[in-house]
């Protein structure tokens, strides 16, 4: 098996143009669900969509990172057996995040519980996508993840097309959508043509379990943040607001995502050439980087926040829209820096996940003390709040490393 490197130019613009394809699909599909449900149909819709995000980093736990950590430093007969490791612990996955739909629908959507089941279906769906296309990249089979975007565009264009039209419910919808993704997946998994011996080895498994599991943190804190804004909407009485913030993340999402699916594309390099190095002058970099960013943004948040109730209340979900973009930086550069400490050393791992979670309990804190005064409008900086914590703890791991100790890298040539 050959392993990739960096996609040439060619292919970098094919796998950015299929994903940015997708992602400005799933923006103009909402605008146009908005208009065709009317605001009090596509706010249910928005609070069932948003309160199930988390189970998109739940279906997939970091898998599809932990496959371009690892695959590029390990030799070609051992990357290969690591594939069929992923393909169970994406089953197992999938187990454990139904379960956890389940009794989120029993115990929270008893009135929506149809539109609720199906976002969390959705949601687990996106994981699921996540895994298989990330997969096939590490495998050198880049155009399967750009024709499986192009595919769900199509798809989700026709579906948007059938609301508009035949004026159906949202349960249909997703119904539609859902049923298109579970099929992109089921082939994109008999593409892969998993081989299950790797599971005969205890030393891969436990490698890539815990790999996969400590990256998965970050984006799983990502997901459970969004999840608890909405339910603080919805628990304070701004369930309406629920439309802005849902519309602010879908359009983020273009920007965001894009971004961060740029650096799963580069990954395999990044992770070859920090698994060489001495990590020393990298940490000093981000030391510094990371100490700026805290001074700039304890002044820069709350001043955002405090502009946006002044001036931007007004324009309901737009204003939103606008306060999310002015975060962006923020989130943009804690990012950054979770990147780099997920692909450099054992520690730096650990302590960027445990950063993630610490601004989880952050972003729980003060969700319920700033939404119900701030609606909408501080629950997105809330988000960048929550992002500033976590660069405090990865910075406080900077300040009390043991240098010479610190080039140790997981994955490194068995």
């Amino acid at each position: 098996m050959r392993l990739p490197g960096t996609p040439k130019t060619r292919a970098l613009v094919m796998l950015l143009g299929g994903r940015a394809a997708f992602r400005g699909t799933v923006l103009l599909s909402n605008l146009a669900l908005l208009a065709a449900w009317g605001a009090n149909g596509y706010a249910d819709y928005a609070q069932a969509m948003g309160s199930m995000m988390f189970l998109a980093p739940l279906a997939s736990i970091g898998i599809e990172k932990c496959a371009l950590k690892l695959i590029p430093r390990l030799r070609p007969t051992v990357a290969s057996l690591l594939v069929g490791v992923f393909v169970t612990l994406c089953a197992l996955l999938l187990t454990v995040a139904l379960t956890v739909l389940a009794t989120t629908v029993a115990l929270g959507h008893s009135g929506h519980w149809a539109t609720a089941g199906l976002a969390g279906l959705y949601a687990i769906c996106v994981g699921l996508t996540q895994v298989m296309v990330g997969l096939s990249r590490a495998l050198g089979k880049p155009k399967r993840d750009v024709a499986a975007h192009l595919t769900l565009c199509v798809a989700l264009a026709c579906w948007t097309v059938v609301v508009v039209v035949l004026k159906v419910s949202p349960v249909t919808f997703l119904t539609l959508t859902v049923a298109t993704m579970a099929t992109v997946n089921v082939v994109l998994l008999v593409m892969l043509r998993p081989r299950f011996d790797g599971l005969r080895r205890r030393t891969l498994v436990r490698a890539a379990m815990r790999t996969s599991l400590l990256m998965a943190i970050p984006d799983l804190v990502g997901g459970l943040s969004m999840s608890l804004l909405f339910v603080a909407l919805s628990v304070t009485g701004a369930r309406a607001e629920s439309t802005g913030l849902y519309m602010a993340s879908v359009a983020s999402a273009l920007l965001l995502n894009a971004f961060s699916y740029l650096l799963r594309v580069l990954q395999p390099d990044v992770s070859r050439s920090l698994n060489q190095r001495d990590l020393t002058a990298t940490y000093d970099r981000l030391s510094r980087w990371l100490r700026l960013l805290v001074l700039a943004g304890v002044v820069y948040v709350p001043a955002v926040l405090a502009l946006a109730l002044a001036v931007l209340r007004p324009y309901g979900g737009a204003g939103v829209v606008i306060v999310y973009a002015a975060c962006v930086p923020v989130i943009f550069a804690v990012g950054s820096a979770n990147y780099v400490m997920e692909n450099a050393s054992a520690g730096a791992l650990a302590a960027t996940s445990a950063g993630a979670a610490v601004s989880l309990v952050a972003v729980g804190a003060l969700a319920f003390s700033i939404v119900p005064w701030a609606g909408a409008l501080g629950a997105v900086t809330v988000l960048a709040f929550g992002e500033l914590v976590h660069a405090l703890v990865i910075l406080r791991w900077l300040r009390t490393l043991d240098k010479p100790a610190s080039h140790i890298l997981i994955g490194e040539r068995k």
